[in-house]
């Protein structure tokens, strides 16, 4: 099996904690984008959906409607992908997870769609 770094997404966007949930929608549309990791200082704080944006407060704090990095999974770039990651993707209908470096810094993202991308490369 290939290492999330073989697979995961690189040009993804970060948003702060102290950013404006309007700023934060706008910023992921424009890149077409539909989950962010939440950073501070390079270090990973959490992870928010545009759902979360969409039905918290546009004018609310990111940090106030992010989930943190205790209520999620964080991946590690040099984990393997598995059929486990991949079951657990499909049972919790999860969109993505952040990917790190062994510094915390987040390097990454990995989605259903990098896994279908990938493994489409082989037909």
């Amino acid at each position: 099996m290939p290492k999330v770094k073989d697979v995961m997404n690189r040009d993804f966007v970060t948003l702060s904690p102290e950013m404006v949930g309007r700023e934060a929608i706008d910023l992921m549309y424009r890149k077409n984008k539909t989950y962010a990791p939440v950073v501070e200082e390079g270090k990973l704080e959490g992870w928010v959906r545009t759902l979360d944006l969409m039905v918290g407060c546009k004018h609310s704090k990111v940090e106030d409607l992010m989930l943190y990095i205790d209520e999620i999974r964080v991946l590690e770039e040099d984990e393997k992908i598995s059929g486990n990651l991949i079951d657990e993707m499909i049972e919790k209908e999860v969109v993505g997870y952040p990917v790190v470096n062994k510094n915390r810094e987040v390097v990454g993202t990995l989605s259903v769609f990098d896994l279908l991308k990938y493994f489409r490369s082989f037909k």
